[in-house]
């Protein structure tokens, strides 16, 4: 049991290093698109969806720091290892699904990075064990305290 609380804390970390990629690959592709005469940055729905984007990954970064710390002074659990695969994994898949969307069509395409990101997204919510799981398991440790 201790392997699945650290293989959890793993696809934490996987999924905060692929929401920070997909927020920097848009980042990129805003900045220098045009529509209508403006760069997709100029638009003010872009420069929501990228704030709510960026405040998701540093919110998720603060709790893959605490789950380090806690997992260092043994303190980690298996409740709190369903509740960092579920989070982070269900916020990658929100954070990557914005980002694809500020792409267009283009973000469909192979040759852009956040086609893969998309692509690899879905899948961290089923490995690992799945959301659905991770959801059971947190509802126990309620249910026990």
């Amino acid at each position: 049991m201790h392997q699945l609380s650290w293989e959890r804390l793993i696809i934490g970390f996987m999924a905060l290093g692929a929401c920070e990629r997909a927020l920097e690959v848009t980042l990129e592709y805003v900045k220098g698109r045009r529509a209508f005469q403006k760069r997709l940055m100029d638009f003010q729905n872009t420069r929501f969806k990228l704030a709510e984007v960026a405040t998701k990954v540093e919110v998720l970064r603060a709790f893959v720091d605490q789950a380090v710390a806690e997992f260092l002074a043994g303190t980690y659990d298996g409740s709190r290892a369903a509740m960092m695969k579920w989070w982070a994994t269900q916020t990658q898949c929100e954070i990557v699904d914005e980002c694809l969307q500020l792409h267009g069509g283009y973000g469909y395409t192979m040759e852009y990075p956040i086609a893969e990101l998309y692509t690899d997204a879905r899948v961290q919510k089923i490995y690992g064990g799945t959301n659905e799981i991770m959801k059971d398991l947190i509802a126990r440790s309620l249910d026990s305290k």
